[in-house]
């Protein structure tokens, strides 16, 4: 199952009967706003002057405010070139506001959702147009294109490969390059379209990277039709070599037909920063202008240098090198929201900000090829501003405090958070601002991976401590997991994490510095109710019982049975940075395997290797020369032999908390999060934990207080209870389409 509503969607397909839509007109549909109107009238133009059929052409513009009559006029002044009816019509985009799209797209492409309502009854099929485009043939030789039972045709997107990848999309899913788009009208009025663009925009709004081609892309990939090539040739089709690279890698095109397309197209799309009147990169741009020049918004578009849209001429140089600090200060400051004034406000606030800035100075004076900071440093600066925190933390209500629509700072990697296994984070915070950016003030900073060696997370790290943004540190939740993001036979859906742990001193697993975690548990005035208790309990007898765990996918293995007494050391991610943060190194590890041999003579051990490690095809821990440990079939799922083994030995790994939750035995290597509780034996023991806590305690604090929880198909987040029932509906939907 790749979405539960395109199932939805595909069944009404299949109920109404699609059946092919007749027209004695060529209807034509835009949507444009004001900026738009002058590009709209030249694709009108070229469509115009290239026309040789013999039905009536219909033009109908989607605006969101009423035409002045000066565009009127120019738009009538086009019925010069061929005849043509217009009809403007008025459009409450209002429920598209703050959606994302992708760059150099106008909001009005989402109008054509609304194609369906807005459109006279007698309107029975369209062509929808894009304004950045040009038509070199009769336009009526693709408007006469039969559906053949779709609900949208189109010319397949030149990536499409990528965009379904990212999109959750099936390799053999249709997905078409929306801004050439045939729709059966009928089909959309039948299946009650608007209806399921509301659902998924409940679900899925932040999430969107590619407006409403997503939409349509997600919902119906196996009820679109492709048409000939030639008629959207677009993105870097015209670029040399591109057969050779995006054919039958990027898309599913025929290289005969793309190349003759290439050569003799019949509509020219001008996507991204490739549009004319913004830079003359397009091989093509000059067969724009001459369609400008019939339109009388010609003397009003010039065209831009040859150098233009960002282009270096030859011969200059690049400008110096600004170093972070100096951008910090020349470019971000005057973005944001504090005045000079405040800034001056007393004496101990300039104090306060100079004290900072030297301080985030002497991070950023590590000669050149070092890395921007270090972890004492690091520490430093979290220590200190943990001070000004407050006594309690909750994760449900810091999120619930972002508004919509947010500027978020991260140091997220684009691909992990856009189609990967970050992406829920959005619709948890309800923005899809969720980036890296210099340019502009953030509302709050999130960073989502502790990495000291890159640039971007010391820029995090400034942003929140010198301007006392909110500084979040995010992780996937304990079990909120469903496959390995490394996964490559996992849906998207699987690979998406489904809830997060949010900290706001800092990362749980990093023992060189208190976090939330250890400042609850340490604080003697931290006391459970008896219902959080009990709540706690049940979650956590639910937890054992069906087997969640941290990939919840890879439970189901052949039977495999451990001997009586078994002790079970648990490998981690060879080189993983949680294993330096817990105060560990790989000789830990081999500390560990003699350790386990020591500790238990006559009785067996066993190693199990990470997921990770399995799927990426990575070094582990393993030792082959020790013959007292016996190593699992990598098949061998933790779930199948937790509840067999006696005592489990771990560096600071989650299984170690998942053993506690089932009274087992647990010797602790490292410092992880769980243990200096007195539940734990602890050979690296940390003075800093001073309370005595249950395994009910540290459960509620890491997995309900300071976790969120995201249900991808309503956007709305939900507590660990929903989301174990989540879980489970995902192995039983893998099991079936198993």
């Amino acid at each position: 199952m790749y979405s539960p509503l395109h199932e939805v969607s595909i069944e009404r397909v299949r109920a109404t009967g699609i059946h092919e839509p007749s027209s004695d007109r060529v209807n034509l549909v835009f949507a444009s706003d004001r900026n738009y109107l002058p590009y709209t009238a030249v694709t009108l133009a070229s469509i115009l002057k290239n026309y040789k059929g013999s039905k009536a052409i219909h033009v109908y513009l989607l605006v969101d405010q009423k035409l002045d009559d000066q565009h009127v006029a120019k738009f009538n002044a086009l019925k010069e070139i061929h005849g043509f009816d217009f009809h403007e019509i008025d459009v409450d985009a209002s429920q598209f506001a703050n959606i994302r799209t992708s760059a150099g797209i106008s909001i009005a492409t989402y109008y054509r959702l609304l194609m369906h309502k807005l459109l006279p009854k007698d309107v029975h099929k369209v062509l929808y147009l894009d304004s950045d485009l040009i038509i070199l043939d009769s336009i009526d030789s693709l408007f006469d294109e039969k559906f053949d039972g779709a609900v949208f045709a189109g010319v397949e997107d030149s990536i499409s490969t990528t965009y379904n990848k990212r999109f959750g999309i099936p390799a053999s899913g249709r997905h078409i390059n929306a801004g050439v788009m045939l729709v059966n009208i009928d089909a959309m009025r039948r299946i009650r379209f608007d209806g399921l663009v509301e659902r998924y925009l409940e679900a899925n709004r932040y999430r969107l990277t590619l407006g409403d081609q997503q939409i349509i892309a997600e919902l119906f990939f196996d009820a679109i039709r492709y048409v000939p090539v030639k008629w959207n040739v677009h993105g870097s089709m015209f670029a040399p070599n591109w057969i050779d690279s995006f054919v039958g890698s990027q898309n599913a095109m025929d290289a005969t037909e793309a190349a003759k397309a290439i050569s003799s197209p019949s509509l020219i799309h001008y996507t991204l920063a490739r549009k004319p009147w913004m830079s003359l990169e397009h091989p093509e741009s000059d067969k724009w202008f001459k369609y400008l020049a019939l339109t009388p918004y010609a003397a009003e578009i010039s065209k831009p240098q040859p150098y233009g849209g960002g282009a270096k001429k030859p011969g200059t140089k690049n400008p110096e090198p600004m170093s972070p600090l100096r951008h910090f200060f020349t470019k971000y400051i005057p973005g944001t929201a504090i005045s000079i004034a405040r800034l001056r406000r007393t004496r101990l606030d300039v104090n306060k900000l100079n004290k900072r800035v030297t301080a985030i100075e002497n991070v950023g004076r590590a000669s050149p090829g070092t890395a921007p900071g270090s972890a004492v440093e690091l520490k430093s600066i979290l220590v200190e501003r943990a001070r000004n925190l407050p006594n309690t933390f909750s994760a449900g209500e810091a999120i619930g405090s972002l508004a919509p629509n947010s500027q978020i700072l991260s140091n997220v990697n684009k691909s992990d958070m856009d189609g990967g296994y970050a992406e829920n984070i959005k619709t948890a915070t309800k923005t899809a601002k969720f980036s890296f950016f210099k340019d502009r003030a953030p509302d709050a900073v999130f960073l989502l991976s502790q990495r000291i060696n890159q640039t971007m997370f010391w820029d995090c790290i400034r942003s929140a401590y010198l301007y006392d943004r909110p500084l979040y540190f995010v992780e996937v939740a304990l079990f909120g997991a469903f496959s390995s993001y490394f996964d490559a036979d996992a849906t998207l859906n699987e690979r998406r994490a489904l809830g997060f742990m949010i900290d706001d001193m800092g990362y749980y697993f990093d023992a060189r510095q208190p976090s939330r975690i250890e400042r609850t548990l340490n604080d003697p005035s931290f006391v459970l109710t008896e219902a959080e208790t009990s709540r706690a309990r049940a979650a956590i007898s639910r937890i054992c019982a069906e087997r969640i765990t941290k990939y919840n996918r890879y439970i189901d293995s052949a039977p495999y049975h451990l001997e009586r007494g078994a002790v079970l050391i648990i490998d981690q991610k060879k080189g993983d940075a949680s294993i330096e943060f817990s105060g560990a190194t790989d000789q830990t590890f081999a500390d560990m395997l003699d350790a386990a041999i020591r500790d238990n003579p006559g009785k067996p051990v066993y190693f199990k290797r990470h997921p990770d490690s399995i799927y990426r095809n990575m070094n582990s821990y393993r030792d082959r020369t020790r013959s007292a440990v016996t190593v699992l079939p990598d098949d061998v799922s933790i779930g199948a032999i937790i509840d067999q083994c006696e005592a489990v030995y771990t560096v600071s790994s989650q299984v170690g908390f998942e053993a506690l939750m089932r009274n087992k035995r647990v010797v602790t290597f490292g410092i992880p999060f769980f243990s200096g509780w007195g539940l734990t034996d602890d050979r690296m023991p940390i003075s800093r934990r001073t309370m005595r806590r249950s395994i009910e305690e540290i459960f509620y604090v890491s997995c309900i207080k300071q976790s969120i929880y995201v249900d991808a198909s309503s956007g709305a987040l939900v507590e660990i209870e929903k989301i174990i029932d989540i879980i489970l509906q995902m192995r039983a939907d893998r099991a079936a389409r198993s």
